[in-house]
């Protein structure tokens, strides 16, 4: 049985020889590194009229394997056959354990083609802010977040994961390292600010 996955605001690479991608292969593997495999190719539609400003690309397929965890990554094509470099690899986790990807942290801070080990630490951070979220708002069971409730979620794992990712720099508890301020101390709990922000959540639920 096949899965239905969506891959959410892909923007292609700009092109300036005025030809625009005309569709995008979705590829999957078991592990971040491959080997992949071509699942499925889809048509884009409206073509970028522009190709050296194109649009963010909202892809869906049916044709994904049936198992959580594997790994995907898209390949823009043009109508000669040329294709684009295959996008950073993300994971199909379940969104109960993680409300962002890789890529949106990568653009957030700012990091355009992360290396191996960035790609692991990447990972790392959203999944520890992402499990900060899910001890905080302590979903009852089987309840999975969705519209509003899932946007908030998103916002604070990248936030608070972009916030772990400079703290790993520092040293604990220190900020500012060589910065022409000086080093500043951190506040003793720096989840306090997301836990007011997820207190919505734990209203609804009956359990702030």
């Amino acid at each position: 049985m096949a899965q239905v996955i969506t891959f959410e605001n892909y923007l292609p690479a700009a092109r300036y020889d005025a030809l625009a991608w005309t569709e995008v292969e979705i590829e999957e593997a078991v592990a971040a590194i491959g080997p992949w495999t071509l699942i499925d190719t889809v048509a884009l539609a409206p073509l970028d009229a522009d190709p050296s400003n194109p649009a963010y690309r909202d892809i869906t397929t049916e044709l994904a394997s049936d198992t959580a965890e594997l790994w995907y990554r898209l390949i823009f094509k043009d109508a000669t056959g040329d294709e684009s470099q295959a996008t950073q690899p993300i994971q199909n986790i379940l969104p109960a354990v993680v409300y962002a990807t890789v890529n949106e942290l990568a653009r957030i801070l700012k990091i355009r083609t992360p290396s191996d080990e960035q790609q692991s630490a990447l990972e790392r951070v959203l999944f520890a802010a992402a499990g900060e979220i899910n001890a905080e708002i302590d979903l009852p069971a089987d309840t999975f977040l969705e519209g509003a409730e899932y946007a908030l979620a998103a916002q604070v794992n990248l936030q608070r994961a972009a916030e772990l990712w400079h703290l790993q720099e520092v040293p604990l508890g220190l900020a500012g390292l060589g910065s022409e301020f000086g080093t500043t101390h951190l506040a003793r709990n720096s989840w306090d600010k997301y836990a007011y922000t997820l207190a919505p959540l734990k209203d609804q639920w009956g359990l702030a």
